[in-house]
């Protein structure tokens, strides 16, 4: 409790520190649901068991709320960065502005090709055509004027676990408390500057006052935009940087397959300021954009330690290590021994050429390790990179040409690999729209940092091919569906042999203006993966197949009153065996204009006969914070967010609790519950000043 009064003081001292701005009003609570909607739309789909503080997304969109975008000079990669926009739309609003002039109102979105009525209306609040933010301050003005934001985050998981109970003498496994505290500050001044620390601590890790570095990780940044018409951009601490199709690089939450079945284009800005969580997936150093029209120039230098795993070396004089850790996670002593134990410097540089409807450029990348990474020597493990150095280098192209937009990379790694992803996206017409991707990455290809549109998680070994088409069928119906396939001609971790698959996704959405929205969906994939076979040594290559049927029904009461509901069925069949499971959830969200609290709430049962038969559900959080829990087992799970806001400052509370049948235990190792329930509470302050 010491400890948490010392956050507490902490925080408060970061309020005094802030400068002390009129108080303007917090349009964030009024509009949080949009935010979180559309980043929904992009989470739900994953095949993964998830937590996510994704600062940027939602700030990113936050702030256009707050000082919407000029929809007359809004760059391509200020539009992609608004999530709901299709490229498709993006092309079509650019080629508007460029044959027809400036808009006058806002409503003549409607006269853009496919812009239907629906993402009118979603886009309204994020734009203006009232420049009223044109010229650039000076540094030291934007400095002591702005927005600053600055948050406490408490959580802890009620039921002791394992890791925190003493086995011994020696004391438990786990070397701190069961809480996690998140304490963030940050300044910034309309989309120019951005200055801020972050602090986190995981549970079991160790906490301030106990540990002589304060929280276990820390984040920082200063980010600066349109400096000169020279320098665009500078970025210096903390950072992330991207380039192309992510075949050498792309940072932050990239697109991919999803419910927005033409969302395949990566996109947005090459440098961007990081403010979220995740100690790995960021740079730490400086990085600028130059802008000498046509010609962009960007430039990144790197260096920070990372978490990996110390082997040794078959050479004594030199450190080795066989994995990098990405969890973050310093619980336990053989944890603590992996943290930082390893140097990465990282140079980039991209020279683009962009003009009229062409976007050429020409990227390299050098990645180098203070140790020598030597993985174990499964054959899966063949082709990927190992050495102490990493060179890449790629070419990636965007061109418009009436309703078709051609875009992809070509991409080498020093061992002689090749990549390549090229796509086109077409506006069919009025009421179709098409998009098809093709990926052909050898198995000798080598990328540390790349994060391309891929099946499996690892950009190599792997060629396939994607088409997703949208029908808009009426003003009220909506057909979204994609087709995947896929071959790995080399073994990969799940598969002692060459194998591939298939995958189809179909949605059928009946919608009514802010009332009622409705949809089917089906996803089916079959995929090739080991199985061990009776009677026979080895494992051999068996398709799994794994289909969900979802159907979610949400409808608005009233102004400030929302039900959502959702009945989901799972199947996988594999080999002989065969499994099923089901989800039926209802939420409840209540959001009242001129209402200091709103609040949102959820039932859920679940029932599944095992963990392959799982089904994922997106859940709201907290702000800038979403989860993706994995159902598998029989039982009930129940959540209540509440929220209220007191001028400028804003407490949110979150208690969420499963209660699992016929079992007698939850979870496994360091995190296993004795018993059969498991309980979190959270709660969070945000104390704003606006003087923007």
């Amino acid at each position: 409790m010491n400890h948490l009064i010392c956050t507490i003081t902490l925080f408060l001292c970061c309020l005094l520190a802030s400068p002390m701005l009129l108080v303007g009003q917090d349009l964030l609570d009024g509009t949080t649901p949009r935010i979180a909607d559309q980043i929904q739309s992009l989470l739900e789909d994953l095949d993964e068991e998830s937590d996510f503080d994704f600062n940027t997304l939602t700030e990113i969109l936050t702030n256009r709320l707050i000082n919407p975008l000029d929809i007359n000079e809004a760059s391509e990669e200020e539009l992609t960065e608004l999530l709901f926009l299709s490229d498709i739309q993006i092309n079509a609003l650019l080629k508007h502005r460029s044959s027809l002039g400036d808009l006058l109102d806002l409503h003549e979105l409607q006269s853009v090709p496919y812009w239907d009525l629906q993402t009118v209306r979603e886009a309204l609040p994020f734009f203006t055509v009232d420049k009223k933010h044109t010229e650039v301050p000076a540094l030291l003005q934007m400095l002591g004027n702005g927005r600053n934001e600055t948050y406490l985050r408490w959580s802890r998981i009620l039921q002791e676990k394992k890791g925190f109970i003493a086995k011994d003498s020696t004391g438990p496994p786990y070397i701190g408390s069961p809480d996690k505290l998140y304490l963030r500050y940050r300044h910034h001044y309309y989309q120019n500057l951005s200055y801020g620390i972050t602090m986190e601590k995981d549970p079991g890790e160790s906490l301030p006052g106990s540990n002589k570095q304060g929280f276990d990780f820390y984040s920082y940044h200063l980010y600066i935009r349109d400096l000169n018409p020279r320098l665009t951009t500078l970025a210096i601490g903390d950072f992330s940087a991207s380039m192309g199709q992510g075949l050498i690089m792309h940072s932050g939450f990239g697109r991919g397959k999803s419910s927005f079945v033409t969302g395949i284009k990566k996109g947005g800005k090459t440098l961007r300021p990081y403010t979220s969580v995740n100690e790995y997936n960021f740079l730490r150093g400086v990085g600028a954009q130059l802008d000498y029209s046509p010609i962009h120039i960007t430039i990144f230098g790197s260096s920070k330690k990372i978490d990996a795993n110390i082997v040794e070396s078959h050479n004594d004089a030199e450190l080795a290590f066989s994995s990098i850790q990405q969890s973050g996670l310093h619980r336990t002593e053989s944890e603590r021994q992996d943290k930082k134990s390893i140097r990465q410097s990282t140079l980039g540089a991209s020279i683009n050429y962009k003009e009229n409807k062409l976007s050429l450029s020409l990227n390299a990348l050098h990645n180098h390790f203070s140790g020598i990474f030597e993985r174990s020597p499964q054959l899966y493990n063949k082709f990927y990179f190992q050495g102490s150095t990493l060179n890449n280098v790629s070419v990636d192209y965007d061109y418009s040409i009436r309703n078709f937009l051609l875009f992809g990379e070509l991409a080498t790694s020093s061992n002689g690999g090749i990549a390549l992803t090229h796509g086109v996206m077409a506006g069919l017409s009025s009421t179709v729209d098409l998009a098809v991707l093709y990926r052909n990455i050898n198995a000798k290809y080598q990328t540390i940092l790349g994060n391309a549109f891929t099946e499996s998680s690892t950009v190599n070994n792997e060629r396939g091919l994607y088409i997703g088409t949208d029908i808009r069928l009426s003003n009220h119906w909506k057909l979204s569906s994609y087709f995947d396939r896929w071959h790995h001609p080399w073994v990969r971790f799940s598969a002692d042999a060459p194998s591939k698959g298939r995958e189809y996704f179909l949605r059928l959405t009946y919608h009514v203006k802010r009332k009622t929205t409705a949809y089917i969906q089906i996803r089916n994939e079959h995929k090739g993966i080991n199985s061990i076979e009776e009677g026979r040594p080895g494992k051999s290559i068996h398709f799994r197949t794994r289909r969900n049927i979802r159907l979610q029904f949400n409808h608005k009461i009233n102004s400030y009153l929302e039900w959502r509901n959702r009945l989901e069925f799972s199947h996988v069949a594999h080999s002989d065996q065969t499994s099923s499971g089901m989800l039926i959830y209802q939420d409840l969200l209540f959001r009242k204009l001129n209402t200091p609290y709103s609040f949102s709430t959820r039932l859920a049962y679940f029932s599944t006969e095992d963990y392959q038969s799982r089904i994922y559900a997106y859940e709201n959080d907290l702000l800038y914070q979403f989860s993706i829990p994995a159902f598998y087992g029989q039982g009930l799970r129940y959540y209540l967010n509440f929220r209220y806001r007191m001028s400028n400052l804003t407490f949110e509370i979150r208690w969420s609790q499963t209660l699992y049948r016929n079992q007698s235990t939850i979870s496994t190792g360091n995190e296993e519950i004795a018993g059969n329930i498991r309980s979190e509470l959270k709660f969070q302050l945000r104390y704003i000043l606006d003087g923007q």
